[in-house]
């Protein structure tokens, strides 16, 4: 071979070798330095989302597509566990607790002269979402269609609020599970949960679609009914269409009993109070000439005192017993107030927290009238003073709608002007 040609070979070779070892030191770190970088990258990564604080909105959206109905709140309670988890981290003195699906959590004060509780409800309802958001429902023929998801949301920002800073009080926050008729609130207390942490003052808030987003309404004293169930079962004798002289009818007990006992809210009770007596259900016989031998009827009772309640069961109960004698069918009574109580707002606690809305900027109060609509916040407010609060969120579509969509940007501002007077109190 040529010596020539041999020299050109070596000194290409050369060359090559220099540049492909240039390349290899300028692109690629050692493994050291790789994993140097991922650590520094993901500790800005943290500083960053530390800085920022809880997405609220994506909150709201992850907890939109998780409804789950009363005391099976699994997914959602796991969910708030591991954010609250994340937030009381490194806190010393804070307490969690679960409860079936509820969790509670107490922020010890610096230098305490009461507790403030803040109630979040949880559940959703059996209902199929038709609202076609990005972020609907992912459980089938279940919706947040009351706006709990909203209040979760707010639950955690306040919570967030609260332990950003040392806090002269303490605190309680209840995540409450079966709102919608599952009675959570009573099962909690009867736990001892509010007791346990003697709870000076307790507040909870409501969306609303009745109001403008971001107006706020309540008003000292009652500020929505109580409920009650109402399950009544006649129990006659069948016999052939043809011979009812023969037979017991207990559609026909169960239909006088329904007209007469409209007569409690025109005649019985006082009309100013305000109640309301509706039946949705009537179920009995088999086919058309057959006489039914038992019916079961079922309905609501809505009042505005607990004694007007009273009243009105004792009047259902007489009438029930009347009409069995007159007609021959035997009356089962099933009457049940459960956790639904009137709800009626601490006269004082009311005013503070109006006067503290009406003072701030850019905030609108307005006196909000007596519902007839029923929460199970009434029964915590019989035993602990606190208040409830409406907040606007706007919107066309009523509550328990399958395609109600209230305005998520209510959210920031009414956590902040919360956590401002929840700090604030004396």
């Amino acid at each position: 071979m040529d010596r020539k040609f041999l020299s050109l070979l070596v000194a290409s070779l050369l060359v090559i070798g220099c540049t492909d070892a240039g390349k290899s030191g300028k692109d690629k770190l050692p493994a050291e330095s790789k994993d140097k970088q991922r650590v520094e990258l993901k500790r800005e990564q943290t500083k960053t989302t530390k800085n920022a604080g809880l997405d609220l909105i994506k909150i709201r959206h992850d907890l939109h597509q998780i409804p789950e109905i009363c005391f099976e709140e699994r997914e959602t309670s796991n969910y708030l566990y591991s954010i609250i988890t994340g937030l009381v981290k490194g806190r010393s003195g804070v307490k969690i607790k679960r409860y079936k699906t509820g969790i509670v959590v107490y922020i010890p004060g610096t230098d305490p002269t009461k507790t403030i509780g803040w109630r979040s409800d949880m559940d959703g309802l059996p209902i199929k979402e038709e609202t076609k958001l990005p972020f609907a429902s992912k459980h089938k023929e279940k919706m947040h269609a009351c706006g709990h998801d909203i209040h979760m949301a707010v639950g955690l920002g306040i919570l967030e609020q609260i332990l950003s800073k040392s806090q002269k009080n303490n605190f309680l926050f209840v995540f409450q599970p079966a709102e919608e008729g599952g009675g959570g609130a009573k099962a909690l207390y009867d736990a001892g949960v509010f007791r346990k942490y003697k709870i000076d003052e307790i507040y909870a808030m409501h969306v609303s679609p009745e109001y403008d987003p971001g107006v706020i309404a309540t008003k000292p004293g009652v500020l929505f009914a109580g409920s009650s169930s109402i399950a009544i079962e006649y129990t006659g004798k069948s016999g052939h269409a043809a011979t009812p002289n023969k037979a017991i009818n207990a559609i026909l007990a169960a239909s006088e009993f329904i007209m007469n006992v409209q007569a409690i809210v025109s005649r019985d009770l006082n009309p100013t109070k305000g109640e309301v007596l509706s039946f949705g259900t009537i179920n009995g016989g088999t086919t058309p000439n057959v006489i039914a031998e038992s019916v079961k009827i079922c309905g609501n009772l809505r009042a505005l005192t607990k004694e007007t309640m009273e009243l009105a069961h004792k009047r259902i109960r007489e009438i029930a017993k009347g009409v069995s004698e007159s007609s021959g069918a035997k009356a089962n009574v099933l009457i049940s107030t459960g956790s639904y109580f009137p709800g009626i707002n601490n006269g004082e606690i009311t005013k503070r927290f109006v006067d503290y809305v009406k003072s701030r900027d850019g905030v609108k109060f307005v006196e909000a009238p007596i519902s007839m609509t029923a929460e199970d916040f009434g029964y915590i407010l019989y035993h602990i003073p606190g208040m409830m609060f409406w907040l606007g969120v706007g919107g066309n579509e009523p509550l328990h709608s399958n395609k109600f969509s209230p305005d998520e940007k209510v959210i920031k501002p009414i956590v902040e002007l919360v956590s401002e007077y929840l700090t604030n109190i004396k």
